[in-house]
């Protein structure tokens, strides 16, 4: 992929729409941070007015971080106070960036969520194909919403939802099963699915985010997260006690998990969607 060009859009509908295809939805009063291609390197954007703003070159600081994974790890004090006051400016839209491909938003130090095979798995972003893995008969869906730490635990520092939390994202995860309903295993796993941006944990309140679930634009799930949020935060802090997290580590949870599993197969497609973070949109495609 070449470079992109940096530019103010002559057509701000136009990136609107660019944007609206990989599921991201403009909201002012959101922090929205996301990943995209810059002459095939991982960068750090912003979702302002529906665009995608450079968020480094915004800031204009040689040492503002330029990827989402170097925000979090370094995300106290002045580094997020200049990154509001960039977004604030009258001349933002100078560093706006023509015609973005998103990528997933961040690669999370680890990403731990209760009942997941202990595996490592390849992650992708919004609009990116699953692809069938070898052996599966079909695919078990299941939505997740994860909450990334910008601050490392320590029993001298339990964790606190206030002081440790960076910000939320979707999580779309997935197992594999062949003809007897057993899981099938392999040295890569299903990939996870992960996106499309990062709100920050000050600018949502977790317990009110609506969430939907289509399936080849079906609606088969909706609900807030009400009582998850905390669940998730429980789980967290419990996870802290049993080890220090990190900066940049995650835990996610489903929010809709007494319903039953969502069985899948070649050709689906699935859409996450969260009020504040956007849509989550993949398709499972055979090799």
């Amino acid at each position: 992929m070449g470079p992109v060009t940096l530019r103010r859009p002559k057509n701000r509908r136009l990136a609107a729409r660019l944007l609206a295809v990989a599921g991201v939805r403009f909201d002012p009063f959101h922090m929205r941070l996301v990943t995209y291609d810059r002459g095939g390197q991982r960068r750090l954007g912003a979702i302002l007015e529906g665009e995608v703003v450079d968020l480094p070159d915004a800031v204009g600081h040689p040492a503002f971080p330029t990827t989402l994974e170097g925000l979090v790890s370094s995300s106290r004090g002045t580094v997020m106070d200049a990154a509001r006051t960039a977004l604030g400016r009258d001349d933002v839209f100078e560093w706006a960036v023509s015609r973005p491909h998103i990528l997933p938003p961040l690669f999370p130090v680890s990403l731990l969520s209760p009942g997941s095979l202990d595996v490592e798995r390849r992650l992708v972003g919004p609009e990116q194909d699953v692809p069938w893995p070898p052996g599966a008969a079909w695919l078990e869906y299941e939505p997740k919403i994860a909450a990334v730490l910008g601050l490392e635990t320590s029993p001298d520092d339990p964790f606190r939802s206030s002081r440790h939390l960076f910000g939320y994202t979707l999580v779309s995860d997935w197992q594999a099963r062949d003809d007897s309903g057993a899981p099938v295993t392999s040295a890569d796993g299903v990939p996870i699915s992960i996106g499309p941006c990062v709100v920050t944990a000050d600018d949502v309140d977790p317990q009110v985010l609506f969430l939907q679930v289509r399936i080849d634009g079906q609606e088969v799930a909706k609900g807030n997260l009400n009582g998850t949020a905390t669940d998730l935060c429980k789980a967290i802090a419990a996870a802290s006690r049993a080890a220090p997290l990190g900066r940049g580590d995650a835990l996610a949870l489903n929010p809709f998990a007494t319903a039953p599993a969502h069985e899948l197969w070649p050709g689906a497609e699935v859409e996450l969607a969260a009020e504040g973070i956007g849509t989550l949109r993949n398709r499972l495609t055979r090799a």
